[in-house]
């Protein structure tokens, strides 16, 4: 099989979550956007044949994006952080974050794609999580050396179909 260098792929992406107006569009990173995926598995033993593995099966898979969003922006956090509000009154708005304990985050699940920036308007080379939710912290370094970062990641929860992941435009179907 003969080496294709045209298949090799780097750079950045953006990351845009939800749909409509209350899509989130992380465009600026710092550090990189991150998927993974991660399969746990059993092994399977029986007593006629001791300790060697006759068999192994998956028991999960788990596929999370991580985004380490670079903006500062008060209006995104409430739509990435379960257990913030925004509150706006006299002179302006500020963004209250509450213990949030006890909230489900499945419940604000939504799509993730994944576009790199090379292929933006391709969706043969986007990623998509049909439903996932988001798990926000930020590291707010204040000095010359450290941007402010607001850690995104988002994980993939199934659909109802099962999917978790989808590689290619998300809009191919099965042909019968």
């Amino acid at each position: 099989m003969a080496q294709d260098f045209k298949k090799i792929e780097i750079g950045p992406a953006i990351v845009e979550y939800g749909t409509g107006i209350g899509m989130v569009t992380f465009e600026t990173t710092i550090g990189g956007v991150v998927l993974t995926t991660e399969t746990t598995y059993r092994e399977q033993k029986t007593d006629q044949t001791g300790e060697t593995i006759v068999d192994k099966r998956i028991t999960g898979r788990n596929v999370s994006v991580t985004v380490p969003f670079g903006e500062y922006d008060l209006d995104t956090i409430p739509k990435i952080m379960t257990g913030a509000e925004i509150v706006t009154g006299t002179g302006g708005s500020k963004v209250v974050v509450k213990t949030g304990v006890g909230l489900s985050l499945l419940s604000t699940a939504k799509v993730a794609v994944i576009k790199p920036l090379a292929h933006r308007t391709n969706p043969k080379f986007w990623l998509t999580l049909p439903l996932a939710y988001s798990e926000t912290d930020v590291s707010y370094s204040f000095n010359n050396e450290n941007e402010r970062i607001t850690n995104v990641t988002l994980r993939s929860t199934p659909d109802e179909d099962g999917v978790i992941l989808i590689m290619g435009d998300d809009t191919i179907t099965a042909t019968p």
